[in-house]
């Protein structure tokens, strides 16, 4: 079983040139790495691929076990191999050198054609990609060979390839006449091989190379990139040590989507060219080479490095904004929504990404544990111990509890690791009383905390703001709860006029029902989510909602359909879309969309003063009333638009309110519904 890992900016279409592979396990960790100096030949015109690999194993090694790609005919020269078997449908053989020399240096000469095989759903990618087009092979898709009792490696790399290729690798680069040479003397978990046919801009910053590799030229765009990375490149050099590779390259492929490889990322054609890419997912795609490609992952005790990273990038972006309490918000209600209610599972078990639940535990659940262990230390501390990490497990493997104790190494770790690693589910906290009494100095105000889940009790510090008469901010008291029901007595020479628990919102919980506003999330995230279609629709207007049902049915695994004519009253126990303008049951549900600030009308709707009409735009409008089940509305008519709002909401699920523009789809209007009130807040008579 191979440790290997991914990060992803998003999840609908990967690279033509990606492998997924699905990590159930991780191999130990060895302080002895295995060398290899490759000369490799790609023939494009028929797929086929020749490998001379000088290795050196261990002197005095025990094992000489390896794996290769099955396509590919190996020989050893001078020594026998004998082949153990296959695994993996037959994709991968097994083999074993006998008698292997003393000095541990073996020659493998292996050649074959790279069979992609057939495009994996719901990314319509191959396997792995040898053609005229281009190349993208690594570690899982089996072309060099792994040593099964030696997971890291380094390695020299030559590759000869077509002339008018540009060729991508880890390591420094060189180009001679005798093709591309890369050296990467820091010990790899996987050795990449990728190109084609691109157009390449770089440029030097203090000593690494920024790269840009465009599939056809446009220099506006690559500058942009080079002298964002530089920026991002800095920040986090200053912040966590040197950056470890040679370059960063940003490399353009044809599928929408982008990852975080060692010293490169891979971003679609069309993400690419989004202006916020430059500022959200390239910068987490920076810091992964820290955190994932350069302190790597042993999963044996989950995946740390996906909420790690998610913090220090999207959330240190938000902070730095003043938005982080927003961002904090934003990642509890995604947890509620997608993995409350029995779908949660400990962070111990995150591997990766292939869901929302999966997201909203690997993702939002651990950045909150994170920001939880930096309050407790302090930012100056936390940013010293980030750096000691990075010190003390700079190319090798880390696992949560080492991260844990690297950053909190106080002797009570063990409490947090078990709570918070270990255990699934979340404190629910709420305001069971609140009392001021007035003695003759001072006034005391009494609260009793409870903690209602239904599993064992919390131990953690919950900030909580009080508001005093004569004073124009709020106090900031932070106190700690062992029980529970807990008593805290706090005294104050000024009348206690109101008090917020987690203001900030800095503690995983599970949020109340009360603080979480109408949002997409809180209907694709329902138990059963019910798409009502209009029976009076088209042929093509049903048969585009039935493809956005399928849609979504397969990502969120909750849909069911009905027609209006079917339905006279709504269900009061399930959240539900009314799909259409035309849907019978609006006219008789409008009073629910409408609000100060929106309303919906037969061809038409108004958010604040902007009007929207059905043939100019397309809609989503929820029930601003988030005491009762969701009820949404997607006001949109050609197939065309229907279409494009089964692919784009499931991006927009904080949102309550949206507006697009046709026939492009283009949002011009995305909007939070307000918190009226809080079961977290308490006015204090």
């Amino acid at each position: 079983k191979l440790c290997r890992f991914r990060s992803g900016l998003f999840h609908k279409g990967y690279p033509w040139f990606f492998l997924l592979l699905i990590v159930t396990d991780c191999v130990a960790i060895a302080a002895e790495t295995v060398h290899h100096e490759l000369h490799v030949e790609l023939q494009t015109l028929d797929a086929r691929i020749s490998v001379v690999d000088n290795i050196q194993l261990p002197a005095n090694s025990n094992s000489a076990d390896f794996s290769l790609r099955s396509e590919l005919t190996v020989k050893a020269a001078g020594l026998d191999l004998v082949l153990l078997g296959e695994s993996d449908a037959g994709r991968l053989r097994h083999y074993r050198i006998k008698r292997l020399p003393g000095d541990g240096k073996v020659q493998l000469n292996y050649a074959g054609k790279i069979i992609s095989g057939s495009a994996h759903e719901p990314f319509n990618m191959p396997e792995s990609v040898l053609n005229t087009d281009g190349v993208y092979l690594d570690g899982g898709s089996g072309w060099v060979p792994r040593f099964h009792d030696y997971p890291l490696v380094t390695f020299k790399l030559q590759v000869q390839a077509p002339g008018d290729w540009e060729i991508i690798s880890q390591g420094r680069r060189d180009e001679s006449g005798q093709g591309y040479f890369f050296d990467m003397p820091d010990p790899q978990e996987d050795i990449y091989l990728l190109g084609g046919p691109y157009r390449r801009y770089s440029q030097m910053h203090d000593g690494i190379e920024i790269v840009v590799y465009l599939l056809q030229a446009d220099d506006q765009l690559a500058q942009r990139y080079l002298q964002t990375t530089a920026e991002y490149i800095r920040l986090y050099s200053d912040w966590i040590g040197a950056y470890p590779y040679a370059k960063f390259a940003i490399v353009e492929n044809r599928w929408q989507t982008g990852y975080g490889m060692p010293s490169f990322t891979l971003l679609g054609s069309r993400v690419i060219r989004l202006p916020f890419i430059l500022h959200t997912s390239l910068p987490h795609e920076i810091l992964h080479n820290w955190l994932g490609n350069g302190v790597y992952i042993d999963f044996a005790k989950g995946n740390w490095s996906e909420g790690l990273t998610a913090y220090m990038s999207d959330h240190y972006s938000n902070e730095q904004q003043g938005k982080g309490d927003e961002y904090r918000r934003k990642a509890l209600e995604r947890y509620a929504n997608f993995a409350a209610e029995g779908r949660d599972f400990s962070l111990a078990e995150f591997k990766s990404r292939h869901d929302e639940a999966s997201q909203a535990i690997g993702y939002s659940k651990s950045l909150m544990l994170f920001h939880m262990l930096r309050n407790q230390v302090g930012d100056e501390l936390f940013n010293d111990r980030i750096g000691m990490l990075w010190k003390r497990y700079r190319f090798q493997y880390a696992d949560f509890i080492d991260v844990i104790k690297q950053l909190y190494p106080e002797k009570d770790y063990e409490v947090f690791v078990e709570q918070w690693l270990y255990r699934t589910g979340a404190p629910e906290i709420s305001l069971k009383d609140a009392i001021v009494s007035e003695d003759a100095d001072a006034y005391q105000l009494t609260l009793k905390i409870n903690q209602q889940q239904s599993g064992p009790v919390y131990v953690f510090d919950l900030p909580l703001e009080v508001t005093v008469q004569g004073e124009t901010q709020p106090l900031h008291e932070r106190v700690t709860l062992l029980q529970k029901e807990s008593t805290i007595k706090l005294k104050y020479k000024q009348r206690p006029q109101a008090v917020r628990l987690d203001p900030d919102y800095d503690v995983f919980r599970l949020l109340h029902a009360g603080e979480r506003p109408a949002s997409l999330g809180r209907l694709f995230g329902a138990n059963r989510q019910v798409l009502v279609m209009p029976a009076n629709a088209t042929t093509e207007q049903k048969k585009a909602w039935r493809q956005l049902a399928q849609s979504w049915s397969g990502r969120y695994n909750n849909v069911e359909v009905l027609s209006d004519n079917e339905v006279e009253t709504l269900p009061g126990d399930k959240a539900i879309w009314l799909l259409g303008w035309e849907n019978k049951l609006l006219e008789t549900n409008r009073e629910r969309f409408t609000s100060l600030t929106q309303h919906v009308a037969e061809q038409s709707a108004l958010m604040g003063t902007q009007q929207l009409d059905a043939d100019q735009h397309a809609v989503v409008l929820l029930d601003p009333d988030n005491s009762r089940k969701p009820l949404g509305f997607i006001g949109a008519d050609s197939p065309e638009s229907i279409a494009l709002m089964a692919r784009k909401l499931p991006h927009y699920s904080s949102y309550g309110a949206l507006a697009f523009r046709l026939p492009e789809a283009q949002n011009i209007i995305k909007q939070y519904l307000p918190v009226l009130t809080s079961p977290m807040v308490r006015q204090l008579d």
